[in-house]
């Protein structure tokens, strides 16, 4: 899936990283190996400070609609090099709420910091010229996005939009013209309580196909099939468990959380039967036990919570967690063990 960091900041760090290593293999050929020790020492100094210098727990995408009052297409104007100012003129309102002009966006309604360090500071990194779906809400000297690396999806110069439908560690490359149907639905849903049915065609369309994977000839489809399922997900769809089961059966890690996620929608005994089954089986990894675990969570079935409770310490106690580099300072982001998420059950 793609991955977008729009902090400069860690480009910044990379390239003086990337200096410094260049610099111990020069000296290499000059100096004793007593020196080169010394100089691998201040360099894992250099890179722990940094590494865990800002971070920050990131929303998922259905906590950034919630918060969220104004979703629009906009373009950047100007921005600050010091502080969080962005200017942006809207294009297009596609929420029942509309803006008009050029509005600033100047801080984050959802920003979780789990580290820092003196001298650390915030900023948007877009550029002059760029498209942008936002995802607003109202602050006292402008607007704010939930955070600096989600709240919005970039519109390229080829009309395709750098989506999250998930989380912004997932994202997808869409048409736009399937973006604006999807998310005006999900926005739609989310806030008013209704959609289009006419969207239901997309994504029949595409869950009745061969599930795609990453190559070149199907990574259209496969991006196509990501944003039917998360659209099924989000606007609280029950797609039947046999059309589904080809999706979960997939061998990828993806079409796995997806198709996960969309059983949260259903009632049929098959599909809590098997969140039940794989949660305790090895056929899936922990992350997505996690995703399975939740979705029997939104199903509510009293009888299978329960008996998930009960097979409590059977259950993997160990993270795994997004996969990310460890100057990205989403790294903060919290996700929990499957054992864990059983845990939460217990207080419902």
């Amino acid at each position: 899936m793609l991955l977008r960091i729009s902090s400069s900041n860690f480009v910044i760090l990379n390239i003086k990283i990337n200096k410094i290593i260049d610099f111990i293999f020069r000296v290499k050929k000059i100096f004793s190996m007593n020196v080169i020790k010394i100089l691998y020492v201040i360099f894992f100094i250099f890179i722990t400070q940094h590494m865990f210098s800002l971070t920050w727990d990131e929303p998922w995408q259905e906590e950034v609609i919630e918060i969220s009052d104004y979703f629009v297409l906009a373009e950047v104007k100007s921005y600050s090099d010091n502080s969080v100012n962005l200017e942006v003129e809207i294009i297009k309102n596609l929420s029942s709420k509309k803006l008009k002009g050029k509005i600033n966006i100047t801080g984050f309604s959802r920003l979780i910091v789990t580290s820092s360090s003196k001298g650390d500071h915030l900023k948007l990194a877009f550029e002059k010229g760029q498209k942008l779906y936002l995802f607003l809400s109202k602050n006292k000297k402008g607007f704010s996005i939930p955070t600096p690396t989600s709240g919005f999806a970039f519109l390229d110069k080829d009309n395709n939009v750098h989506a999250t439908y998930r989380h912004s560690y997932h994202q997808a490359l869409i048409p736009q013209k399937v973006y604006e149907e999807t998310f005006t639905e999900i926005w739609n849903y989310k806030k008013l309580g209704t959609y289009n049915t006419n969207i239901l065609t997309f994504i029949n369309e595409n869950l009745n196909k061969k599930p795609a994977n990453f190559d070149k000839d199907q990574i259209n489809d496969f991006f196509l099939q990501h944003a039917a399922m998360e659209t099924a997900y989000h606007l609280g769809l029950e797609i039947n468990f046999e059309l589904i089961k080809g999706f979960l059966k997939f061998d990828n890690f993806h079409t796995k959380v997806s198709s996960l996620r969309v059983l949260s929608n259903s009632k049929d005994q098959k599909a809590k039967e098997y969140l039940l089954e794989v949660i305790q089986g090895d056929e899936i990894g922990n992350f997505n036990k996690v995703i399975a675990i939740w979705s029997l969570k939104e199903i509510g079935d009293k009888e299978y919570i329960t008996k998930l409770i009960k097979v409590e310490d059977e259950i993997s106690d160990i993270r795994q967690s997004f996969k990310s580099n460890l100057m990205d300072p989403r790294i903060g982001t919290h996700f929990p063990s499957p054992r864990e998420a059983v845990k939460v059950l217990k207080k419902m």
